[in-house]
């Protein structure tokens, strides 16, 4: 399976620090930049979402510990681009605080 770059940039879209400057899920951001393809991007990115926050934290710390779900992810979806995984590693690292 190849990189989706649709599906990578959805990822960026939905889990943003826009336009508030925290971190959150946006679906009405989603909505804007996707417009009807929105529908049925949602349950797959809030699935990504889920699936990356049920990971047990491994390491020492809070870097080490999102790297290491970052790379389980990552491994899960080659689909996403690195910087797809580093959103959802955001966001991990945020809820872990």
């Amino acid at each position: 399976m190849g990189v989706d770059d649709s599906l990578s940039q959805a990822v960026g879209v939905f889990v943003t620090r826009r336009p508030h400057g925290f971190l959150h899920l946006d679906p009405d951001g989603l909505e804007r930049a996707f417009g009807a393809a929105a529908v049925g991007l949602r349950p797959l990115l809030e699935a990504m979402v889920s699936e990356m926050m049920a990971l047990p934290f491994q390491g020492d710390d809070l870097v080490a510990g999102t790297r290491a779900a970052e790379a389980v992810m990552s491994e899960r979806h080659p689909e996403l681009r690195p910087e797809a995984i580093a959103a959802l590693g955001f966001y991990y690292s945020y809820t872990w605080r």
